[in-house]
């Protein structure tokens, strides 16, 4: 099978979500592209902090940018110290450069991926599967029409429940007992696709929601690889849900103080320390 991996470095716990499935099948996927820009080619982190701010307020937006921060740090003290190993798959990465260590060539976009430059490189790689990492511009017709086996997207919630953005946040914020991720073909509307594959995730007390989405990468990075394989053997399942869900953009202030008062947490400094010493098995005992 022929895959093309669309992601993007600049979102939290995206290697993670890669890892298995680079290391997996890397003598099959054709390339790497990494987004420009962080929702779309004109966002960059200055204008989305202010964005955020505005809508929910400087404390969500400091929440935000503290968890990419993290995240980010972590990547390069492992990389610095060598602190990575494959072993148990205990490596922390950008998608990036997980390119570069398991040998696939990496596209950095500039622009959109609609436009014709790269629309016709992956047309010319011919892909029968593209899989998106946490890339964030909304795809149209002529990129999703291109691969065989369609285009898959991950989400960390039990879709079509929290769709857009901030899912893990959402689900704390509506005091659910339990989270998850789904894996869903890409339509040209925003999380809206057939499910192909949902696995919820139970919440633990105390639980911040840097720790609830760095749980769900990693299962969720780990349930790919059976996705990718069931394709191979032509096993297309699709999930059915009699569900409406729910969509939400930018938390509103009022809800951000919400959240805070009822003593939840979006991230902490233990998170920081849990990907500093990443091991996924730290985070599959709870």
């Amino acid at each position: 099978m022929k895959i093309i991996i669309l992601a993007n470095d600049n979102v939290a716990y995206s290697g993670i979500l890669s890892y298995p499935i680079v290391k997996k099948f890397s003598s099959e996927i054709l390339g790497i592209f990494i987004q420009d820009g962080l929702l779309n080619p004109n966002s960059n982190p200055s204008s989305l902090f202010n964005e955020v701010k505005k809508k929910s307020g400087l404390q969500y937006a400091i929440f935000l940018g503290l968890e990419t921060l993290y995240y980010k740090t972590a990547v390069s003290i492992r990389r610095i110290f060598h602190m990575n190993d494959h072993l148990d798959d205990c490596y922390l990465e950008t998608n990036s450069n997980l390119g570069k260590i398991f040998d696939i060539p990496v596209y950095k976009i500039k622009g959109s991926i609609h436009d014709k430059t790269w629309l016709d490189k992956i047309r010319d790689l011919k892909p029968d599967l593209i899989i998106c990492i946490r890339y964030a511009e909304i795809l149209k017709k002529q990129l999703l029409e291109i691969p065989d086996d369609g285009v898959i997207n991950f989400h960390p919630s039990l879709l079509p429940k929290y769709r857009g953005l901030g899912p893990v946040f959402q689900a704390l914020l509506h005091n659910e007992n339990e989270i998850g991720f789904s894996f869903h073909y890409i339509d040209e509307d925003v999380d809206t696709g057939e499910i192909i594959k949902r696995e919820k995730i139970q919440i633990m007390e105390n639980e911040s929601v840097s720790r609830l989405s760095i749980r769900t990468h990693i299962a969720g990075g780990y349930e790919l690889l059976n996705i990718i394989n069931n394709l191979k053997d032509k096993n297309r399942t699709i999930v059915n849900i009699q569900n409406d869900g729910s969509y939400f953009s930018w938390p509103e202030k009022k809800d951000v103080k919400k959240f805070l008062t009822s003593r939840k947490k979006y991230v902490e400094l233990r998170d920081f320390f849990s990907l500093l010493f990443y091991n996924p098995k730290n985070f599959k005992k709870i």
